[in-house]
């Protein structure tokens, strides 16, 4: 559970490991660091992001997009 949420600022809960497609490293910063409504959110743009730009967690360059986007819209860099 992160102390305060890098994005918000507030406390909250962590999101679910389960809900976090991304390589092991990735997954714990996001969990250190972001709360459960902050995850919420961003799975809803990831759904825009993903129709926008037409892209596949198939691909793995589309994977690396995704990932990046993510961490920008959650304030932990790219």
């Amino acid at each position: 559970m992160p102390e305060t949420c890098v994005r918000c600022q507030k406390p909250g809960e962590a999101p679910p490991a389960n809900r976090i497609p991304f390589a092991p490293a990735v997954k714990e910063k996001v969990a250190a660091s972001i709360c459960a409504s902050c995850w919420k959110e961003w799975e809803e743009m990831e759904i825009k992001v993903i129709n926008e730009y037409r892209l596949s967690y198939a691909d793995r360059e589309h994977r690396a997009k995704i990932q990046k986007t993510c961490l920008e819209f959650l304030n932990l860099g790219a």
